[in-house]
């Protein structure tokens, strides 16, 4: 297998409602597109690869490497993604690498002597959210993903980082800026999608030599509120006139 440093990766994420797509030659990106996933008018996902590539002048067989958001997130975003990229790498024999959407918004906003929080809009009136800070010029996360209201994010920011500035980036806001900033006035918050780009290049660091940490098989994506993730049912065909059977069966 080639060094990540060395590699042509494919990146999505579908995390929000802004579908993004980087393709990179190791660290440096050579194409990003982001397309909005609510509009009817916007690209589907699979078309949106197809015109990434032949802008490229590539093939989806080109590629070394497939990285994906794994959330937390829009669950049926983050699960179509995913399932494409998986059938690519299974159908290629290619790595898959599942990382998550905070770490990278969180990329392109740490900075030293202050706290970066990523946050996107978890719908419901609340919030998912991580917190980082820059260590000899990486991005190192200092909490778990958390699900918070904006009030409990409030305070907690309040107590956790007393009179310490906080960026806070992601696409909580503006939904929630102001809500934010009048319970503790040392927020700075700023609306930002997340990045494909920023998801290949933290793979590159991470990985530079080595396969994914889960299998195709396992990896998954990061349901923090769980009771949103529905397992499908066997079907039932005990009710008659629910099926019909050929006598060549």
């Amino acid at each position: 297998m080639k060094k990540a440093s060395e590699s042509l990766i494919l990146a999505i994420d579908t995390a929000t409602p802004t579908q993004s797509l980087a393709i990179l030659r190791g660290s440096r990106v050579v194409f990003e597109a982001l397309a909005n996933r609510e509009s009817k008018e916007g690209p589907g996902l699979l078309s949106l690869v197809d015109a990434a590539l032949s802008q490229c002048e590539l093939r989806i067989g080109d590629i070394d490497r497939f990285v994906v958001s794994r959330g937390p997130g829009a669950f049926t975003g983050v699960r179509v993604s995913m399932a494409m990229l998986k059938s690519f790498a299974l159908t290629l024999d290619r790595p898959l690498y599942g990382l998550s959407s905070l770490d990278a918004i969180a990329r392109t906003a740490v900075a030293p002597f202050c706290v970066t929080a990523a946050c996107i809009d978890a719908r419901r009136g609340e919030i998912y959210a991580s917190f980082y800070r820059e260590v000899d010029g990486r991005c190192e996360q200092i909490t778990d993903e958390l699900l918070l209201r904006p009030e409990a994010f409030g305070e907690l920011t309040l107590k956790m980082f007393p009179d310490m500035p906080i960026f806070c980036i992601g696409t909580a806001f503006p939904h929630y800026g102001d809500c934010l900033t009048k319970i503790n006035p040392s927020l700075c918050c700023r609306y930002a999608a997340p990045s494909a780009a920023s998801l290949g290049l933290n793979m590159v660091e991470a990985y530079e030599d080595k396969l994914p940490d889960q299998s195709l098989e396992s990896l998954e994506p990061r349901y923090i509120r769980i009771e949103d993730f529905a397992t499908p049912q066997p079907f039932d065909f005990s009710t008659p006139g629910q099926f019909r059977k050929s006598s060549e069966c």
